[in-house]
């Protein structure tokens, strides 16, 4: 025998009500979309799409156009790109994921608002990748690397693991530094006008990024000699970042 109408209602709540327990984003989320895919490693992981609440994500799910991605403390996360690239996603971490541009010849913008990542950008077979790390004080342009990024209320922090001649740009305000490997880029101040800037060859000594690489940096760095020049570390995800201050 058929359901009734009442039950193929409630069966129809019920699935509903599944897929937002899964943390499945909404009929928002088009086909293009599903090119970016965040997936759960432990703690808690949530992520927004404004005007909308925060939802946690338990397994791995495909996220929308600008979606808000966050991870709490003894969190991280791992975003999937459709050209294989990857964002290892730390704990403590604000990063809003913008549109897979390749097929339209646009950057994918990826806007770090808080935290560490570390990344790797593919180049895709018979074509070269185009990222553009943004923070708040730098913007990252990105063609194939590997590097971590770090960014706080004081600034910002990258280092360039596998960076070739040409694949890396750093701009901070007017002023652009291309990078390559080794190489460590140290923004301080929270204005990219005023904020000063500084590119060193170490290794990398940001103990939020040594965290994301659990330990692979900096090993040849004494613990009391890592840095965090960004203070990303005492930084809380889930509240908004500060806006800049409006020029006179």
């Amino acid at each position: 025998m058929g359901m009734t109408r009442l039950e193929r209602t409630l069966a129809a709540g019920a699935a509903l009500a599944i897929t937002v327990a899964l943390g499945v984003p909404s009929t928002r989320a088009g086909a293009a979309d599903a090119d970016k895919e965040l997936a759960r490693v432990r703690g808690t992981v949530e992520y927004q799409l404004a005007p909308e609440p925060f939802r946690e994500v338990v397994g791995e799910i495909v996220v929308p156009d600008d979606a808000l991605a966050v991870t709490l403390a003894d969190s991280r996360a791992l975003l999937r790109l459709a050209d294989s690239s990857e964002v290892d996603i730390g704990a403590k971490v604000r990063l809003r994921v913008g549109a897979f541009n390749a097929a339209a010849g646009k950057p994918t913008v990826l806007t770090l608002e808080l935290g560490a990542i570390h990344f790797v950008v593919r180049h895709p077979v018979g074509g070269r990748s185009n990222y553009v790390f943004v923070t708040p004080t730098a913007q990252i342009a990105v063609r194939g690397t590997e590097g971590y990024l770090v960014t706080g209320p004081h600034g910002t922090d990258f280092y360039c693991a596998d960076c070739a001649e040409g694949d890396v740009t750093v701009r901070v305000g007017d002023h652009s530094y291309p990078m390559t490997s080794g190489q460590q880029v140290i923004v301080v101040g929270g204005d990219p006008v005023s904020a000063s800037t500084t590119v060193i060859k170490q290794p990398c000594i940001n103990p939020a990024a040594i965290a994301v690489s659990d330990g692979k940096l900096g090993r040849t760095v004494p613990p009391a000699q890592w840095v965090d020049t960004t203070d990303s570390l005492s930084a809380d995800p889930l509240a908004p970042p500060p806006q800049p201050s409006p020029r006179p």
